[in-house]
């Protein structure tokens, strides 16, 4: 992260309740997605799929925003050096994770679902992936295009840019869908990193104000706003969850404040790794419970997602210390034959063990 500029007193704070917020983002796409495939396990989770539902307008609004609150800096380097700083280690392991993730993919849904061939399940979301991102790692892909397109828009006007793409964000929450949650996920949520890269001050003020009214009431206003397009189903009323995602953002930054547990801090600071990694994780647990009769245990549709969330994200994180060890550390660093590798002398880039 790049702290310059900041006053020494300020500089721990930001950076605690930064990490807090992306643990708490992470965390909270980890249980989004094993509520999901404990589903497709024959676990009941309506009311864990319920409560995602609820918590979504906070969830990538709040992760795409932080990801662009540090990005200022890449705009002022060469096309060459953000290739090889930041966009290259985004293009390796979204390919690597990409074959792992699709093979993953077809495995489980063969198992759980009696779903899936070889050529539609594995190859064909390989051969697309660049083109076509289908899976989860279509973050990834989005943050790749979002670096490329806020360093080709650099010139200008940052209040243009917000126009243009709040815009397209409101429309494309309004129950826009594509054949790629990477082609629509991109158009919902550029606007939120372009809020993060240009109002990097307000954000940053917000995050540190003592104001604690200002926060709690727009964690308040976002939450009842959420239940209530939930409930009365309105999500897809042109611009309502636009606004909400919008109250998602400040609700985040607040709850970041109140939720700086040191272990959520330490998942914030490493947040790659455990996207990259989680789906495989949980698909594999629950390709272990479709075959078992965990399922009729009565409180497993009450605990399991939470539980499947803590392994994913422990999972991943000790695959990540494990490869390099391993000889793995390819899973999560470009080697030197793939293209654009920095010249000597030239800055280094941003390992993927770290927070993008």
């Amino acid at each position: 992260m790049d702290n310059s500029g900041e006053r020494p007193g300020l500089q721990r704070t930001r950076l605690d309740w930064v990490d807090a917020g992306r643990g708490l983002a992470i965390c909270l796409v980890v249980l989004f997605h094993s509520a999901n495939w404990l589903g497709a396990a024959g676990i009941d989770t309506r009311g864990w799929i319920s409560f995602n539902l609820v918590v979504s307008s906070l969830r990538m609004p709040l992760f795409f925003a932080l990801s662009g609150l540090f990005a200022g800096k890449w705009l002022l380097v060469s096309w060459r050096t953000l290739w090889s700083g930041k966009v290259r280690m985004f293009a390796w392991v979204f390919l690597v994770w990409s074959t792992i993730g699709a093979c993953a993919f077809t495995v489980g849904t063969r198992v759980m679902l009696d779903q899936g061939s070889l050529l539609k399940g594995t190859l064909l979301p390989i051969v697309l992936a660049p083109a076509y991102p289908r899976l989860e790692l279509w973050f990834i892909w989005a943050l790749a295009l979002f670096f490329c397109l806020a360093k080709l828009t650099a010139r200008l006007d940052p209040r243009l840019q917000l126009a243009v793409a709040g815009v397209g964000s409101a429309v494309a929450l309004s129950g826009w869908v594509t054949a790629s949650p990477g082609w629509n996920g991109s158009v919902r949520y550029y606007f939120f990193f372009l809020v993060g890269l240009h109002a990097r001050t307000l954000i940053i003020r917000l995050g540190s104000t003592r104001r604690i009214g200002l926060l709690a009431s727009g964690f308040a206003a976002w939450l009842v706003a959420s239940f209530a397009l939930w409930h009365w189903n309105l999500r897809e009323v042109p611009g309502l969850y636009f606004i909400n995602c919008l109250l998602g953002l400040v609700a985040g930054v607040a709850l970041s404040r109140v939720v700086r547990w040191r272990a959520i801090r330490a998942v914030g600071s490493r947040t790659l790794p455990i996207y990259l990694a989680h789906t495989p994780i949980i698909l594999l647990v629950c390709m272990v419970i479709s075959l078992t009769a965990i399922s009729q245990v009565p409180v497993t549709a009450q605990v399991a997602p939470p539980l499947l969330m803590l392994v994913a994200v422990i999972g991943a994180l000790l695959l990540n210390r494990a490869a390099p060890r391993a000889g793995a550390a390819w899973l999560y660093e470009a080697p030197g034959w793939f293209p654009g590798r920095p010249e000597q002398g030239a800055p280094r880039p941003e390992p993927a063990q770290a927070s993008s």
